[in-house]
């Protein structure tokens, strides 16, 4: 008998409701700490705008509080995604590096002691002549119609602030995994695109501030934070070591810096080889 009661009652719900508790089913969840949390319509759309999470941060128990890649993910998991990334897109730069002449002009030939700001496994970049791109103001150290995203968005090879990784994050507190490399800059600095591209989106949100992401060949994209302002539109073709935006202090900031990502196949990666620091 209770069985059949039980039976009814769900019917019943699903025929006229079941007040507050099919209300609370019903209720918007929190926006955006899930990917679970959109809607397919809404993933598009904010895809479009350009809008994503730009860093995961986590509680003391290592478990996803926000901008997480699914529910209940923890950094290791999400840094093992990320290696698995990287180690993909590593072997489209080494194919890169070894089939083309011209590559980005190294601040040095000697291969420098790790510090704060460098990884372990820095290794001698060599030297090559390139073409300066014809545009002004340019990166000279970008080659004319490069097609992959090698080499630094400023020019200087200015400090770097903040690796890509694991880190404390400078405003929450909370744990957090970086997927960029945060350069120092002054507002107004001049940007540039490190390859040759179409201009994917630009928008402002809360944590990234003013933002552009550039599409590059085989899948590369380019992701640029907290500026100042977009000198490109969505659409708008540009050229590898030419300026596309100004540096800024816009976003969730603890100061003015450039945050500069790298993708593949829509998938963030370690850009540290990508620069060839």
């Amino acid at each position: 008998m209770k069985i059949w009661s039980g039976t009814f009652f769900l019917v019943l719900c699903v025929i006229v409701g079941c007040g507050a508790y099919g209300a609370s089913l019903l209720q918007g969840t929190s926006f955006p700490k899930t990917a679970n949390d959109l809607t397919f319509t809404q993933r598009i759309e904010l895809d479009t705008a350009g809008y994503e999470p730009w860093e995961t941060e986590y509680d003391a128990n290592g478990r996803c509080i926000s901008g997480c890649l699914y529910p209940g993910i923890t950094m290791q998991q999400e840094l093992e995604i990320l290696d698995r990334n990287t180690d993909a897109a590593r072997v489209l730069l080494q194919d890169y590096l070894r089939y083309h002449a011209t590559l980005p002009t190294a601040p040095s030939e000697q291969t420098t002691s790790p510090t704060s700001d460098s990884p372990a496994n820095t290794q001698t970049v060599p030297t090559v002549p390139v073409a300066p791109p014809r545009c002004t103001p340019n990166n000279p150290d970008i080659p004319v119609d490069q097609t992959l995203p090698v080499g630094e968005p400023l020019t200087g090879h200015p400090r770097i602030t903040s690796q890509y990784g694991p880190r404390i994050h400078p405003v929450t507190g909370n744990r957090s995994t970086h997927k960029a490399i945060d350069f120092a800059a002054p507002i107004g600095t001049p940007v540039f695109s490190t390859a040759n591209g179409t201009v994917a989106a630009v928008w402002t949100d809360k944590t990234c501030g003013n933002g552009l992401r550039i599409s590059h060949a085989q899948g590369m994209e380019t992701v640029y934070c907290h500026l100042k302002r977009s000198l490109v539109k969505k659409g708008d073709t540009v050229n590898a070591g030419c300026q596309v935006a100004e540096s800024g202090n816009t976003g969730r900031t603890t100061g003015p810096h450039l945050h500069y990502g790298i993708k593949k196949d829509g998938n963030y990666i370690n850009p540290t080889e990508w620069i060839r620091r």
